[in-house]
């Protein structure tokens, strides 16, 4: 792979990252409720990717392209999984009570669970690694140490991104005028 290739990488990669989905929401979610639970969301997202390197390098991600039937039923539960996020995220803000506190409903989810499956069944996720880092992976060269590289690049500049959002959380969970947290 080239440099060239590879900072095109980045760019695109840095667009994708940036653009707020599904894992986005759950590290924020967790983040906002504090800067550990945060770090844990984040860890569980950084696990999924993980994960779809690996398959990415296996060539698990061609074999699962292949079989459209597997990856609509990715999908579905994905669909599933973030309209089950949705309801509780509802839940908990009609059940929310001045003593209670945000804190309080956002504990009953596990950070690392919520976002390891919140990735697992992404189809952003999925996308990325189906459609995108085939697309600089050079031919003539060997395809899976390209793919780790790609894949890897991307762990660690997702890994960057959500020390930055878990930093900016709380202050982006204040209200400007109070310093309290925001009913908005």
């Amino acid at each position: 792979m080239t440099l060239d290739r590879w900072a095109a990488f980045v760019g695109v990669l840095l667009v994708v990252l940036c653009t707020p989905g599904p894992d986005f929401a759950v590290v924020l979610r967790h983040a906002l409720a504090g800067p550990r639970r945060g770090a844990r969301a984040a860890a569980g997202v950084l696990t999924g990717l993980s994960v779809h390197t690996a398959a990415a390098a296996l060539g698990l991600s061609a074999l699962l392209a292949a079989r459209p039937d597997v990856l609509t039923a990715i999908r579905v539960a994905g669909a599933l999984y973030l309209g089950l996020l949705g309801v509780q995220a509802l839940r908990a803000a009609l059940a929310r009570t001045r003593a209670a506190g945000p804190e309080r409903a956002a504990r009953r989810v596990h950070p690392f669970a919520d976002g390891l499956a919140g990735n697992l069944l992404n189809p952003k996720a999925l996308l990325f690694f189906l459609g995108l880092i085939p697309q600089f992976v050079v031919p003539s060269a060997p395809a899976a140490g390209q793919v780790l590289v790609l894949a890897g690049t991307t762990v660690a500049a997702s890994a960057l991104w959500w020390a930055l959002v878990i930093a900016v959380a709380p202050a982006a969970g204040r209200s400007p005028r109070t310093g309290g947290p925001s009913t908005a």
